[in-house]
């Protein structure tokens, strides 16, 4: 998958021409004095080719191929810490949100497209298994921030190996913590207007995913996990 931001900064390998499965568990547990979390949330994609293609909601067994595209949409309803962390089908994970140096914390009304701007992460050729990790909760994740934080600066293969199965045993350990029996709610919800502003007459359209937001409300800690399988 490469993440198209301006000058490409930086790109981000992701195997693709994909079927995505959204495994949506929930987990939530309300800390003593602690109320529900609310926020809006899409994951939408761009299937086909651009200015002929269409905005479709990454729901279970979305089917894409290479060349389309990726993009997510986060606004809290409250103060909340968000993260968004990507397995590659080869294995390599990279954190998409917070960015390297910036803060978990988002503030009520913000809001927050992955990649920013007009940019879209575009899915490549190579096949296989993905998955993507999204945790929202009302307290900072310390350890899991200091674990992405170390990952990013990692070269040797044996040392990332290491480094990433500590990442993903912490998200499952955090799963585990606050578990529950009842889902959290998650509803369909219709934002009006754009939220971009207005482009300038000689830029392209720019697709939209926030008509796809999904309302949801939480004690106090969500997680979702996409998992996408290349065919």
């Amino acid at each position: 998958m490469r993440n198209f931001i301006g000058t490409l900064s930086r790109r981000i390998t992701v195997p693709l021409a994909v079927i995505f499965i959204a495994s949506a568990v929930a987990y939530g547990q309300t800390p003593p004095g602690k109320s529900n979390i609310g926020f809006l949330y899409a994951f939408g994609a761009y299937a086909g080719p651009q200015g002929k293609g269409k905005v479709v909601s990454v729901q279970n067994e979305t089917s894409l191929r290479a060349g389309d595209r990726l993009k997510l949409f986060f606004e809290p309803r409250s103060d909340l810490h968000f993260y968004l962390v990507h397995v590659s089908s080869q294995g390599e994970l990279t954190t998409l949100f917070p960015a390297e140096g910036k803060p978990a914390k988002v503030a009520a009304g913000t809001q927050v497209f992955i990649p920013a701007g007009n940019n879209w992460f575009e899915l490549d050729a190579h096949p296989g298994q993905e998955k993507f990790f999204l945790i929202a909760t009302a307290e900072r994740l310390d350890r899991l921030e200091e674990l992405c934080s170390r990952h990013t600066a990692l070269k040797d293969k044996a040392d990332v190996q290491s480094s990433t199965d500590a990442i993903l045993d912490e998200i499952k350990g955090l799963r585990q913590k606050h578990r529950q029996l009842s889902a959290p709610a998650e509803k369909p919800v219709r934002i009006g207007g754009s939220v971009r502003g207005q482009q300038p007459s000689s830029s392209p359209a720019v697709p939209d995913i926030t008509p796809l937001a999904a309302e949801v409300t939480a004690p106090g800690f969500y997680t979702r996990t996409f998992s996408i399988e290349h065919r």
